[in-house]
């Protein structure tokens, strides 16, 4: 079995995509553990689903699934579903430096039963940190997360939590969700914190109006229980 599964959605990022994904196996291929890249198109519109194709035609460590309907949520979870891997790992391919996952695989591998993720200290834009600082208060009053960063990427996990879990959101509340879940089943959660980094390209979809789905829907999660 493959020691790691990352899964990458791309959401039309064909500008810079190809080098992207070389860079994650130039930055893996050295360490002594095995791993895949699960590149998932999210919805694309652009030329992103021929680029992921084409690179895995190129390298037998590289599968591509489509997400032909879009989400975040649904992205992460088409991408899980494929892997193959004893460990999981999904980010955002936008903003991720592929040289933070091994270190973060390795904090992994001494706690098994841990969730790693990634937290940026600072974003560069203040209404962005607003909006962040709002919503982790929201998570840590209505869930008990301790965490600094709901949202943050790379989060890197035992295939073991999938099963237990059993993640349903198809939108941007899968963070919080699969953190809640986790906790409520005694799994650690570490944050590993880095210095903010730029987009690699594309645009982000965070907007004002999926700010207020994200607060309401976390509301809504809490209320149900789930």
């Amino acid at each position: 079995m493959t020691d790691l599964s990352v899964i990458l959605p791309f959401r039309n990022q064909a500008d810079h995509l190809g080098p992207l994904v070389r860079r994650y196996l130039d930055e893996f291929s050295p360490h002594p553990w095995s791993f895949e890249l699960v590149l998932v198109p999210n919805a694309c519109t652009d030329d992103s689903v021929r680029i992921c194709r084409e690179a895995a035609s190129a390298d037998p460590r590289i599968r591509v699934v489509e997400n032909p309907q879009g989400g975040w949520g649904l992205s992460v979870r088409t991408g899980l579903g494929a892997a193959r891997g004893r460990f999981v790992c999904y980010t955002n391919s936008a903003r991720t430096e592929p040289a933070q996952i091994p270190d973060a695989f390795d904090r992994l591998r001494d706690r098994p039963s841990a969730i790693v993720k990634i937290v940026r200290r600072g974003r560069g834009n203040f209404l962005r940190e607003f909006g962040s600082f709002l919503y982790n208060l929201e998570c840590r009053a209505l869930f008990r997360l301790g965490c600094r960063d709901v949202n943050g990427t790379p989060k890197i996990f035992a295939r073991e939590l999938l099963d237990r879990v059993a993640l349903t959101s198809d939108g941007d509340l899968l963070d919080v969700e699969l953190l809640s879940k986790a906790r409520r089943l005694g799994w650690r959660i570490v944050e590993v914190p880095v210095e903010g980094w730029k987009r690699h390209g594309g645009k982000s979809s965070t907007n004002f109006k999926s700010a207020g789905r994200m607060y309401g829907g976390a509301l809504r999660m809490w209320w149900n229980g789930s």
